[in-house]
C-alpha cells in the first residue's frame, strides 16, 4: 500500500474525504491523489498525519511503535461497530438535510417520535405499492 491508499484509507476510517483533507490543510486540490506517485516532503507528511491522528511513519510504512519499540503492522483504526455504521456516518456526511433531519429528531418527544416513525414508513409503503 502507498502513502496516498494509507492516506485515503485512515481518512475513510474516519469519515473524511480527501477534498476535505486538503481544504481543511489548505492543500491544492488533487495534490494528496499524486502521492502515489510524488512523495510529498516529511513536513507535509507531518500535518496530515496529525490531522489524521496517526504517526508519519504510520502513513509511510504502515508500522507503528509499540510500547516495546518493535514495529508492528496496524489495522486503520476503526471507529465504528461494523460497516453499516461507517456507512451511515458517511452518509449523513456527505448529506447534510439526512443531519438536520436526525438533530430535528433528537429534539422530539417519544409521542412525536413514533408519530414521525409511523409517517415515514407509511410514505415508504406507499413508494413500494
Amino acid at each position: 500500500m502507498d502513502l496516498y491508499e494509507r492516506i485515503k484509507e485512515v481518512a475513510s476510517a474516519k469519515g473524511i474525504s480527501i477534498n476535505k483533507l486538503e481544504k481543511d490543510l489548505n492543500l491544492p486540490r488533487s495534490s494528496v491523489r499524486k502521492y502515489s506517485k510524488n512523495k510529498p516532503s516529511a513536513e507535509r507528511i507531518g500535518t496530515i498525519a496529525d490531522y489524521l491522528g496517526v504517526s508519519a511513519d504510520y502513513l509511510i510504512n504502515g508500522n507503528v511503535d509499540t510500547s516495546e519499540g518493535v514495529q508492528t503492522d496496524v489495522q486503520v483504526p476503526s471507529y465504528y461497530i461494523d460497516a453499516e455504521t461507517r456507512a451511515l456516518a458517511q452518509e449523513l456526511h456527505d448529506n447534510p438535510e439526512l443531519s438536520v433531519m436526525l438533530d430535528a429528531y433528537k429534539t422530539l418527544s417519544p409521542r412525536d417520535a413514533k408519530l414521525v416513525m409511523e409517517m415515514v414508513r407509511r410514505m415508504q409503503n406507499e413508494g413500494t405499492n
